[in-house]
Protein backbone atom coordinates (compact mmCIF):
# COMPACT_ATOMS: atom_id res chain seq x y z
CA UNK A 1 0.00 0.00 0.00
CA UNK A 2 2.94 2.28 -0.40
CA UNK A 3 1.90 5.20 -3.25
CA UNK A 4 3.56 5.90 -6.24
CA UNK A 5 6.74 8.24 -6.61
CA UNK A 6 6.22 11.15 -8.08
CA UNK A 7 8.18 12.34 -11.18
CA UNK A 8 7.78 16.08 -10.88
CA UNK A 9 8.72 18.00 -14.01
CA UNK A 10 9.25 21.91 -14.22
CA UNK A 11 5.90 22.41 -15.99
CA UNK A 12 4.13 19.84 -13.08
CA UNK A 13 5.69 21.57 -10.52
CA UNK A 14 3.68 24.97 -11.23
CA UNK A 15 0.18 23.49 -11.92
CA UNK A 16 -1.03 21.94 -8.38
CA UNK A 17 -2.95 23.36 -5.98
CA UNK A 18 -6.00 23.47 -5.83
CA UNK A 19 -8.87 23.62 -3.30
CA UNK A 20 -12.29 22.35 -3.43
CA UNK A 21 -15.77 23.21 -2.05
CA UNK A 22 -19.19 22.28 -2.33
CA UNK A 23 -21.63 23.74 -3.89
CA UNK A 24 -25.46 24.28 -4.97
CA UNK A 25 -27.55 21.41 -6.60
CA UNK A 26 -30.78 23.96 -7.57
CA UNK A 27 -31.13 27.61 -7.46
CA UNK A 28 -28.48 30.13 -7.29
CA UNK A 29 -26.70 31.02 -4.28
CA UNK A 30 -27.76 34.10 -2.01
CA UNK A 31 -24.90 36.15 -0.40
CA UNK A 32 -22.23 34.46 2.11
CA UNK A 33 -22.14 35.46 5.83
CA UNK A 34 -20.05 35.83 8.21
CA UNK A 35 -17.13 33.22 9.75
CA UNK A 36 -13.64 32.64 11.72
CA UNK A 37 -10.45 30.97 11.01
CA UNK A 38 -9.35 28.31 13.22
CA UNK A 39 -7.41 29.21 15.97
CA UNK A 40 -5.81 26.25 16.40
CA UNK A 41 -5.10 24.47 13.99
CA UNK A 42 -0.99 9.74 -8.01
CA UNK A 43 0.08 10.41 -10.81
CA UNK A 44 2.51 13.38 -11.78
CA UNK A 45 -0.01 16.34 -12.93
CA UNK A 46 0.19 15.57 -17.22
CA UNK A 47 -0.89 18.74 -19.84
CA UNK A 48 -4.22 17.48 -21.83
CA UNK A 49 -2.16 19.61 -24.66
CA UNK A 50 1.55 20.69 -24.00
CA UNK A 51 1.88 24.33 -23.98
CA UNK A 52 4.63 25.83 -25.88
CA UNK A 53 6.21 26.84 -23.00
CA UNK A 54 5.83 27.00 -19.08
CA UNK A 55 3.65 29.22 -17.53
CA UNK A 56 5.34 32.18 -16.38
CA UNK A 57 4.66 30.76 -12.68
CA UNK A 58 6.85 27.52 -13.15
CA UNK A 59 10.44 28.12 -12.43
CA UNK A 60 12.70 26.81 -14.98
CA UNK A 61 15.59 27.02 -12.12
CA UNK A 62 13.65 26.81 -9.12
CA UNK A 63 14.90 28.24 -5.87
CA UNK A 64 16.29 26.10 -3.17
CA UNK A 65 13.08 24.50 -1.31
CA UNK A 66 12.54 25.84 2.08
CA UNK A 67 13.60 23.44 4.84
CA UNK A 68 10.72 21.38 5.59
CA UNK A 69 9.65 22.64 9.47
CA UNK A 70 7.87 19.75 11.50
CA UNK A 71 4.45 20.88 12.43
CA UNK A 72 2.11 19.50 14.60
CA UNK A 73 0.18 16.65 12.83
CA UNK A 74 -2.60 16.56 15.68
CA UNK A 75 -3.46 20.44 14.87
CA UNK A 76 -7.17 19.97 15.17
CA UNK A 77 -9.89 22.35 12.49
CA UNK A 78 -11.95 24.63 15.06
CA UNK A 79 -15.39 24.30 14.93
CA UNK A 80 -17.16 25.79 12.24
CA UNK A 81 -18.44 29.49 13.95
CA UNK A 82 -21.90 30.71 13.66
CA UNK A 83 -25.64 28.97 14.85
CA UNK A 84 -26.36 26.18 12.08
CA UNK A 85 -25.75 22.31 13.24
CA UNK A 86 -23.19 20.91 10.46
CA UNK A 87 -22.76 18.29 9.38
CA UNK A 88 -20.10 16.86 7.49
CA UNK A 89 -20.74 15.91 3.80
CA UNK A 90 -17.35 15.53 2.07
CA UNK A 91 -14.03 14.98 3.80
CA UNK A 92 -10.50 13.95 2.35
CA UNK A 93 -7.32 13.32 4.75
CA UNK A 94 -4.14 15.42 4.13
CA UNK A 95 -0.42 15.55 4.55
CA UNK A 96 2.27 16.82 3.01
CA UNK A 97 2.72 16.23 -0.62
CA UNK A 98 5.23 16.22 -3.24
CA UNK A 99 4.24 18.95 -5.19
CA UNK A 100 4.24 22.65 -5.69
CA UNK A 101 1.90 25.03 -7.24
CA UNK A 102 1.52 29.03 -7.77
CA UNK A 103 0.15 31.23 -10.28
CA UNK A 104 -2.64 29.80 -11.41
CA UNK A 105 -6.33 28.39 -10.58
CA UNK A 106 -7.40 24.88 -9.41
CA UNK A 107 -10.62 23.02 -10.22
CA UNK A 108 -11.29 20.20 -8.30
CA UNK A 109 -14.34 17.91 -8.02
CA UNK A 110 -15.53 16.14 -5.03
CA UNK A 111 -19.32 13.78 -3.96
CA UNK A 112 -21.21 15.26 -1.56
CA UNK A 113 -22.77 12.37 0.37
CA UNK A 114 -25.16 14.21 2.48
CA UNK A 115 -28.01 17.21 1.27
CA UNK A 116 -28.51 20.43 2.96
CA UNK A 117 -27.83 24.00 2.85
CA UNK A 118 -25.98 26.51 3.50
CA UNK A 119 -22.52 24.92 2.42
CA UNK A 120 -19.02 25.83 3.97
CA UNK A 121 -15.74 24.53 2.78
CA UNK A 122 -12.49 23.97 4.71
CA UNK A 123 -9.02 24.96 3.66
CA UNK A 124 -6.24 23.68 5.26
CA UNK A 125 -2.45 24.44 5.65
CA UNK A 126 -1.65 22.23 8.52
CA UNK A 127 1.42 20.87 6.99
CA UNK A 128 2.63 23.98 4.48
CA UNK A 129 6.05 25.75 5.03
CA UNK A 130 4.88 29.35 4.80
CA UNK A 131 1.29 31.01 4.91
CA UNK A 132 -0.82 30.60 1.71
CA UNK A 133 -3.22 33.23 0.07
CA UNK A 134 -6.12 31.96 -1.72
CA UNK A 135 -7.97 34.34 -3.59
CA UNK A 136 -11.71 34.27 -5.70
CA UNK A 137 -13.01 30.85 -4.72
CA UNK A 138 -15.84 29.64 -6.39
CA UNK A 139 -18.36 26.94 -5.64
CA UNK A 140 -20.54 25.43 -8.56
CA UNK A 141 -22.40 22.03 -9.65
CA UNK A 142 -19.81 19.84 -12.09
CA UNK A 143 -20.93 19.40 -15.85
CA UNK A 144 -18.72 17.55 -17.60
CA UNK A 145 -14.51 17.77 -17.63
CA UNK A 146 -13.66 20.73 -16.60
CA UNK A 147 -16.78 22.45 -17.27
CA UNK A 148 -19.31 24.00 -14.24
CA UNK A 149 -22.51 23.91 -14.90
CA UNK A 150 -23.98 27.10 -16.09
CA UNK A 151 -25.59 29.60 -13.68
CA UNK A 152 -24.26 27.60 -10.94
CA UNK A 153 -20.21 29.17 -10.48
CA UNK A 154 -20.63 31.46 -7.39
CA UNK A 155 -18.07 33.04 -5.15
CA UNK A 156 -17.39 32.20 -1.71
CA UNK A 157 -16.21 34.19 1.17
CA UNK A 158 -13.94 34.09 4.28
CA UNK A 159 -14.85 36.80 6.70
CA UNK A 160 -16.98 38.61 4.11
CA UNK A 161 -13.63 38.75 2.12
CA UNK A 162 -13.01 37.03 -1.40
CA UNK A 163 -9.75 36.67 -0.31
CA UNK A 164 -7.95 34.83 2.61
CA UNK A 165 -4.58 33.92 4.05
CA UNK A 166 -3.62 31.12 6.36
CA UNK A 167 -0.94 30.92 8.29
CA UNK A 168 1.29 27.55 7.94
CA UNK A 169 -0.07 24.87 10.52
CA UNK A 170 -3.63 26.34 10.30
CA UNK A 171 -6.98 25.94 8.77
CA UNK A 172 -9.84 28.28 7.61
CA UNK A 173 -13.62 27.69 7.01
CA UNK A 174 -15.37 29.65 4.98
CA UNK A 175 -18.84 31.64 5.24
CA UNK A 176 -21.64 29.88 4.69
CA UNK A 177 -23.19 29.84 0.87
CA UNK A 178 -27.03 30.08 1.02
CA UNK A 179 -28.76 27.05 -1.14
CA UNK A 180 -29.46 23.58 -1.30
CA UNK A 181 -26.48 20.65 -1.80
CA UNK A 182 -28.18 17.40 -2.78
CA UNK A 183 -26.91 14.09 -1.57
CA UNK A 184 -24.22 12.22 -4.26
CA UNK A 185 -24.22 15.29 -6.15
CA UNK A 186 -20.80 16.47 -7.94
CA UNK A 187 -19.57 19.84 -6.40
CA UNK A 188 -16.85 21.96 -8.05
CA UNK A 189 -14.50 24.17 -6.22
CA UNK A 190 -12.21 26.67 -8.46
CA UNK A 191 -9.76 28.35 -6.12
CA UNK A 192 -6.64 30.86 -7.39
CA UNK A 193 -3.39 30.44 -5.88
CA UNK A 194 -1.52 33.39 -6.75
CA UNK A 195 1.41 32.87 -5.23
CA UNK A 196 4.23 29.84 -5.77
CA UNK A 197 3.69 27.30 -2.97
CA UNK A 198 6.20 24.33 -2.05
CA UNK A 199 4.67 22.42 0.73
CA UNK A 200 1.20 21.86 0.08
CA UNK A 201 -1.31 20.16 2.26
CA UNK A 202 -3.52 17.88 0.44
CA UNK A 203 -4.15 14.09 -0.69
CA UNK A 204 -2.21 12.15 -2.36
CA UNK A 205 -4.58 9.61 -4.05
CA UNK A 206 -7.49 11.38 -4.79
CA UNK A 207 -8.66 8.72 -7.85
CA UNK A 208 -10.58 11.75 -9.24
CA UNK A 209 -9.19 14.50 -11.35
CA UNK A 210 -8.22 17.76 -10.80
CA UNK A 211 -8.45 20.41 -13.55
CA UNK A 212 -5.16 23.08 -13.45
CA UNK A 213 -4.98 26.74 -15.82
CA UNK A 214 -2.47 27.97 -17.16
CA UNK A 215 -1.19 31.26 -15.62
CA UNK A 216 -3.73 33.22 -14.34
CA UNK A 217 -7.25 33.59 -12.61
CA UNK A 218 -9.73 31.38 -14.22
CA UNK A 219 -11.77 30.20 -11.15
CA UNK A 220 -15.25 32.36 -12.19
CA UNK A 221 -15.25 31.20 -15.68
CA UNK A 222 -17.79 28.01 -15.80
CA UNK A 223 -16.21 27.11 -19.43
CA UNK A 224 -12.95 23.98 -18.97
CA UNK A 225 -11.15 26.57 -21.47
CA UNK A 226 -8.87 27.55 -19.56
CA UNK A 227 -7.78 24.29 -17.87
CA UNK A 228 -5.61 22.26 -20.25
CA UNK A 229 -3.61 20.15 -17.25
CA UNK A 230 -5.13 17.55 -14.85
CA UNK A 231 -3.63 15.86 -11.72
CA UNK A 232 -5.04 13.33 -9.36
CA UNK A 233 -4.38 14.91 -6.00
CA UNK A 234 -6.16 16.94 -3.55
CA UNK A 235 -4.69 19.65 -2.99
CA UNK A 236 -5.82 22.36 0.60
CA UNK A 237 -9.52 21.66 0.84
CA UNK A 238 -10.13 18.56 2.87
CA UNK A 239 -13.73 18.89 4.07
CA UNK A 240 -17.09 20.17 2.99
CA UNK A 241 -20.00 20.93 5.41
CA UNK A 242 -23.34 21.43 5.01
CA UNK A 243 -26.34 22.57 7.09
CA UNK A 244 -29.02 20.33 8.34
CA UNK A 245 -31.44 19.62 11.02
CA UNK A 246 -29.94 18.78 14.60
CA UNK A 247 -30.94 14.88 14.12
CA UNK A 248 -29.03 14.64 10.86
CA UNK A 249 -24.97 13.50 11.61
CA UNK A 250 -22.31 11.78 10.02
CA UNK A 251 -19.97 8.54 10.20
CA UNK A 252 -16.46 8.58 9.99
CA UNK A 253 -14.13 6.08 8.47
CA UNK A 254 -10.44 6.16 9.41
CA UNK A 255 -8.81 3.80 7.50
CA UNK A 256 -5.67 3.17 5.08
CA UNK A 257 -5.70 2.25 1.13
CA UNK A 258 -8.52 -0.30 1.52
CA UNK A 259 -10.73 2.97 2.41
CA UNK A 260 -9.10 5.10 0.61
CA UNK A 261 -10.28 3.44 -2.89
CA UNK A 262 -6.68 1.91 -3.88
CA UNK A 263 -7.55 -0.38 -6.93
CA UNK A 264 -11.02 1.82 -8.47
CA UNK A 265 -11.18 3.37 -11.84
CA UNK A 266 -10.33 7.30 -11.96
CA UNK A 267 -13.31 9.09 -11.09
CA UNK A 268 -15.64 6.01 -10.34
CA UNK A 269 -16.61 6.88 -6.47
CA UNK A 270 -16.10 3.11 -6.14
CA UNK A 271 -14.54 3.54 -2.34
CA UNK A 272 -16.44 1.32 -0.09
CA UNK A 273 -17.82 4.36 1.38
CA UNK A 274 -18.94 5.45 -1.50
CA UNK A 275 -20.81 2.16 -2.02
CA UNK A 276 -22.25 2.30 1.62
CA UNK A 277 -23.29 5.87 0.63
CA UNK A 278 -25.50 4.60 -2.15
CA UNK A 279 -26.72 1.41 0.40
CA UNK A 280 -28.44 4.63 2.47
CA UNK A 281 -29.68 6.47 0.18
CA UNK A 282 -31.17 3.57 -1.89
CA UNK A 283 -34.91 2.32 -1.02
CA UNK A 284 -38.19 4.05 -0.18
CA UNK A 285 -36.84 5.96 3.04
CA UNK A 286 -33.23 7.11 2.78
CA UNK A 287 -30.65 7.15 5.86
CA UNK A 288 -29.75 10.84 6.00
CA UNK A 289 -26.36 9.97 7.16
CA UNK A 290 -22.97 11.98 6.31
CA UNK A 291 -19.91 9.28 5.01
CA UNK A 292 -16.64 10.39 5.62
CA UNK A 293 -13.53 9.11 4.06
CA UNK A 294 -10.24 9.45 6.16
CA UNK A 295 -8.84 6.49 4.72
CA UNK A 296 -4.77 7.35 3.13
CA UNK A 297 -3.23 4.48 1.46
CA UNK A 298 0.11 3.31 3.30
CA UNK A 299 -0.71 4.64 6.57
CA UNK A 300 -0.66 3.09 9.82
CA UNK A 301 -2.11 2.90 13.24
CA UNK A 302 1.10 3.08 15.28
CA UNK A 303 3.74 4.44 12.86
CA UNK A 304 4.14 7.62 10.78
CA UNK A 305 5.01 6.33 7.38
CA UNK A 306 2.96 8.10 4.50
CA UNK A 307 1.08 10.59 6.49
CA UNK A 308 1.19 10.74 10.25
CA UNK A 309 0.12 7.71 12.13
CA UNK A 310 -3.81 6.66 13.02
CA UNK A 311 -3.22 7.83 16.47
CA UNK A 312 -1.80 11.27 16.07
CA UNK A 313 -4.11 12.29 13.06
CA UNK A 314 -7.01 10.66 15.08
CA UNK A 315 -8.70 14.31 16.51
CA UNK A 316 -7.81 15.83 12.95
CA UNK A 317 -9.18 13.39 10.17
CA UNK A 318 -11.93 11.83 12.33
CA UNK A 319 -13.29 13.27 15.71
CA UNK A 320 -13.32 16.95 14.72
CA UNK A 321 -15.31 16.69 11.66
CA UNK A 322 -19.01 18.38 12.12
CA UNK A 323 -21.49 16.30 13.27
CA UNK A 324 -19.79 13.25 13.57
CA UNK A 325 -21.86 10.80 15.38
CA UNK A 326 -20.04 7.34 14.42
CA UNK A 327 -16.62 6.35 14.21
CA UNK A 328 -15.49 3.33 11.76
CA UNK A 329 -11.48 1.91 12.28
CA UNK A 330 -10.43 0.03 9.60
CA UNK A 331 -6.86 -0.10 9.62
CA UNK A 332 -3.73 -2.15 10.87
CA UNK A 333 -3.14 -4.19 8.44
CA UNK A 334 0.09 -2.34 7.21
CA UNK A 335 0.95 -1.99 10.82
CA UNK A 336 0.98 -5.65 10.14
CA UNK A 337 2.09 -6.26 6.42
CA UNK A 338 4.97 -3.88 6.43
CA UNK A 339 5.74 -4.06 10.46
CA UNK A 340 8.25 -6.54 12.72
CA UNK A 341 6.16 -6.57 15.87
CA UNK A 342 6.06 -10.33 17.73
CA UNK A 343 2.22 -10.10 18.74
CA UNK A 344 -0.96 -8.32 18.54
CA UNK A 345 -0.42 -6.58 21.83
CA UNK A 346 1.05 -3.03 20.42
CA UNK A 347 -1.90 -3.08 17.54
CA UNK A 348 -4.52 -4.05 20.44
CA UNK A 349 -3.04 -1.20 22.66
CA UNK A 350 -3.20 1.78 19.82
CA UNK A 351 -6.43 0.37 19.07
CA UNK A 352 -7.28 0.82 23.01
CA UNK A 353 -6.20 4.33 22.49
CA UNK A 354 -8.56 5.15 19.85
CA UNK A 355 -11.57 3.99 21.60
CA UNK A 356 -10.67 5.84 24.45
CA UNK A 357 -10.22 9.03 22.49
CA UNK A 358 -13.27 8.64 20.64
CA UNK A 359 -15.59 7.66 23.56
CA UNK A 360 -14.03 10.69 25.29
CA UNK A 361 -16.23 12.74 22.84
CA UNK A 362 -18.97 10.52 23.40
CA UNK A 363 -18.48 9.27 19.92
CA UNK A 364 -19.77 5.56 19.04
CA UNK A 365 -16.87 3.87 18.08
CA UNK A 366 -16.90 0.48 15.54
CA UNK A 367 -14.31 -2.17 14.82
CA UNK A 368 -13.63 -3.85 11.41
CA UNK A 369 -11.52 -6.82 11.57
CA UNK A 370 -8.54 -6.62 8.97
CA UNK A 371 -8.84 -8.48 5.99
CA UNK A 372 -6.72 -11.18 4.66
CA UNK A 373 -3.50 -10.95 2.62
CA UNK A 374 -1.75 -14.06 1.69
CA UNK A 375 -0.14 -14.09 -1.65
CA UNK A 376 0.68 -10.49 -1.21
CA UNK A 377 4.54 -9.87 -1.32
CA UNK A 378 5.04 -9.17 2.12
CA UNK A 379 2.84 -11.77 3.72
CA UNK A 380 4.66 -14.54 6.39
CA UNK A 381 3.13 -17.26 8.65
CA UNK A 382 3.65 -14.84 11.63
CA UNK A 383 2.29 -11.95 10.48
CA UNK A 384 -0.81 -14.00 9.22
CA UNK A 385 -0.92 -15.53 13.08
CA UNK A 386 -0.82 -11.12 13.92
CA UNK A 387 -3.72 -10.85 11.93
CA UNK A 388 -5.74 -13.51 13.19
CA UNK A 389 -4.73 -12.59 16.82
CA UNK A 390 -6.09 -8.71 16.35
CA UNK A 391 -9.10 -10.03 14.94
CA UNK A 392 -9.81 -12.53 17.30
CA UNK A 393 -9.70 -9.55 20.02
CA UNK A 394 -11.90 -6.94 17.72
CA UNK A 395 -14.58 -10.01 17.47
CA UNK A 396 -14.50 -10.99 20.96
CA UNK A 397 -13.04 -7.99 23.52
CA UNK A 398 -16.30 -5.80 23.54
CA UNK A 399 -13.84 -3.05 23.19
CA UNK A 400 -15.35 -1.78 20.61
CA UNK A 401 -19.10 -0.54 20.55
CA UNK A 402 -19.93 -3.05 17.48
CA UNK A 403 -18.33 -4.52 15.22
CA UNK A 404 -18.28 -5.33 11.38
CA UNK A 405 -16.69 -8.51 10.19
CA UNK A 406 -15.04 -7.40 6.64
CA UNK A 407 -12.59 -10.58 7.32
CA UNK A 408 -15.61 -12.80 7.04
CA UNK A 409 -17.15 -10.96 4.39
CA UNK A 410 -14.34 -11.31 1.51
CA UNK A 411 -12.06 -14.02 2.90
CA UNK A 412 -12.16 -17.33 0.45
CA UNK A 413 -14.20 -20.04 2.50
CA UNK A 414 -11.94 -22.97 1.63
CA UNK A 415 -8.68 -20.99 2.54
CA UNK A 416 -9.60 -18.11 4.49
CA UNK A 417 -6.15 -16.93 4.66
CA UNK A 418 -7.09 -15.48 1.48
CA UNK A 419 -9.04 -12.92 -0.41
CA UNK A 420 -12.23 -15.01 -2.55
CA UNK A 421 -10.69 -14.80 -5.79
CA UNK A 422 -14.05 -12.32 -6.90
CA UNK A 423 -12.92 -9.62 -4.09
CA UNK A 424 -9.17 -9.85 -5.33
CA UNK A 425 -8.21 -6.88 -7.42
CA UNK A 426 -4.86 -8.95 -8.25
CA UNK A 427 -2.49 -8.38 -5.46
CA UNK A 428 -3.86 -10.32 -2.65
CA UNK A 429 -4.38 -7.33 -0.52
CA UNK A 430 -6.40 -4.92 -2.55
CA UNK A 431 -10.73 -5.31 -3.12
CA UNK A 432 -11.60 -5.31 -6.67
CA UNK A 433 -15.02 -3.42 -7.74
CA UNK A 434 -16.75 -6.26 -6.25
CA UNK A 435 -15.15 -6.63 -3.34
CA UNK A 436 -15.35 -3.20 -2.23
CA UNK A 437 -19.49 -3.43 -2.47
CA UNK A 438 -19.05 -6.43 -0.47
CA UNK A 439 -17.34 -4.66 2.49
CA UNK A 440 -20.03 -1.64 2.52
CA UNK A 441 -23.05 -4.75 1.92
CA UNK A 442 -21.09 -6.23 5.02
CA UNK A 443 -21.82 -3.12 7.26
CA UNK A 444 -25.01 -3.41 9.42
CA UNK A 445 -26.84 -0.20 9.05
CA UNK A 446 -27.98 -0.14 12.55
CA UNK A 447 -24.44 0.17 13.87
CA UNK A 448 -24.12 3.24 12.18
Amino acid sequence: MARPVHRLSAVSVALAASMIASVVAAGPFAPAEAHGRDETPTPTPTPSSPPSSPPPSSPLSPSPSPTPTPLPSTATPAPPPGDDHLVGSWSAATTRVTTAVGGQTVRMVVRASLGGSRARVHLSNVFGFTPVTFTNVHLGVHGSGARVRAGTNRPVTFGGETSVTVPAGQSVWSDPVSGKVAAGQDLVVSVHVPGYVHGVTGHDRAFATTYMSGPGDHAAEESAKGYTYTSNQWFFLDRVAVGATPATGSVAVLGDSLTDGTGQANDANRRWTDYLHRRLSAGSRPMRLGILNAGMAGNRILRPTVGPSGIARFERDVLSQPGVRTVVVFEGINDISRGSYGSAKPLIDGYKKLIAAAHAEDLRIVGATLTPFHGFGSWTRQKEKIRQQVNRWIRTSGAFDSVVDFDRAVRDPRSPRRLAHAYDDGDHLHMSDAGRRRLADAVALRVL
